[in-house]
């Protein structure tokens, strides 16, 4: 049995079994697992040496597509490297959990900026804290969410 994160060289592969309808997505990451199990994969295992998580049957396409891409969007923006058959893409929930993932990511800044001691001493906020000189007197450039 091989999977294909590891024959690609990947954190996480999500795919349609060949000659079946199951979703799998495998990983041996284990920030994967936990992951996948939020997104509504189950766990399974040949033991010793092999683990992977699929979607549960009885699932309707869109479901399946919506697990998925929330699954391969929240890998992602972990940091992780994962693929997904773009067959199991869902332009809905794709575009759902990257606002999701934006608006989570602007809590932190905000949350990380209020507590920080130089925040105290610039206490700037908004556009008029992006557009602001910076020391050498040119506009500094505004930046957006999490950098990898």
């Amino acid at each position: 049995m091989s999977f294909l994160h590891e024959e690609y060289g990947t954190d996480a592969e999500i795919y349609r079994k060949q000659f079946s309808t199951e979703v799998i997505a495998d990983s041996s990451n284990a920030h994967a697992h936990r992951i996948l199990k939020e997104c509504g994969f189950t766990e399974k295992s040949v033991p010793p040496l092999y683990l992977w998580h699929e979607l549960p049957t009885g699932l309707g396409e869109e479901e399946e597509k919506a697990r998925s891409t929330r699954a391969v969007c929240l890998l992602r923006a972990a940091g992780l490297d994962a693929n997904i058959d773009e067959a199991l893409l869902s332009p809905a929930a794709h575009a759902a959990v990257l606002t999701e993932i934006h608006q989570v990511n602007a809590l932190s800044s905000r949350a990380a900026a209020s507590s920080s001691p130089a925040s105290e001493a610039h206490p700037r906020t908004g556009t008029d804290a992006a557009a602001s000189p910076t020391p050498s007197g040119t506009p500094a450039p505004a930046t957006r969410g999490h950098r990898r």
